[in-house]
């Protein structure tokens, strides 16, 4: 795998993570008293979860599986 692939995968997983938390605390806002910038952080979960963790891991496989082009098929002569 190459080292491009598991900072991409890397770093989705820690998105992943932090939407997750941010998630967990948005979720307790109902049951426990937080403060209120807890609830304007709702745009910030959604970011982190889509653009964090989906499009990383989507572009860490991608590099990953995907075959690069080789010199010879591109020279046109």
């Amino acid at each position: 795998m190459p080292t491009l692939t598991r900072w991409y995968v890397r770093s989705a997983l820690v998105c992943f993570v932090a939407a997750l938390a941010l998630g967990v605390l948005t979720a307790l806002r109902g049951v426990v008293v937080l403060p209120s910038v807890v609830g304007a952080l709702g745009p910030v979960y959604v970011h982190l979860l889509m653009v964090g963790w989906v499009t990383q891991l989507i572009f860490g496989v991608a590099y990953w599986m995907f075959p690069r082009p080789s010199a010879a098929r591109s020279d046109p002569s």
